[in-house]
Order: C-alpha cells, then structure tokens, then sequence
C-alpha cells in the first residue's frame, strides 16, 4: 500500500502524479472537473472505484456521472460570471 505517493488513490494518480487511470476519456473529465472545484470537494463527489477491478460497464456509468457533472460545474459557473474558455 502506498504512502501518499502514486497508487495511493485514484484522485490524486490522476491530478497530482499525471497517471493513466480509468481510461482517457474518464481522467480527463476528472481533470476538468478540477479546474472548478476544489480537489476535496472533488473527493468527495463521487465514489472513487478501484480502477483494477472496474468493469466497462462500472467506467461507462462513471464516464456518464462524470461529465453530467461537468456540464452542471460549467452551468453554474456562467451563471455565475466565470468566463469559460
């Protein structure tokens, strides 16, 4: 088991360490999602799976969940006057 460092946990493989974890598409929504909140907030918005074990099926609904929260995240910042690139 990691000690803070690379395989520690899937969050901070994908932002602090840069690693491939889910699948490209997944880590990079994740990465998103970061730029509009914070990473303990992101921590705590969705129930971060082992990556090993994951079926298709389990990323394809975690794919879903992720950018349905993109796209709320990007709502609300309009609405509230961010400019979005």
């Amino acid at each position: 088991m990691a000690a803070g460092g690379p395989g520690d946990h899937p969050l901070s493989d994908i932002l602090a360490y840069n690693l491939d974890v889910y699948n490209n598409q997944c880590d990079k929504l994740v990465r998103e999602i970061s730029k509009f909140v914070s990473i303990q907030k992101l921590y705590e918005m969705f129930d971060w799976f082992d990556n090993f074990s994951a079926t298709p099926n389990q990323l394809e609904m975690f794919e879903d969940s992720l950018r349905q929260r993109l796209k709320k995240l990007k709502i609300e910042a309009n609405e509230n006057g961010w400019e979005i690139l």
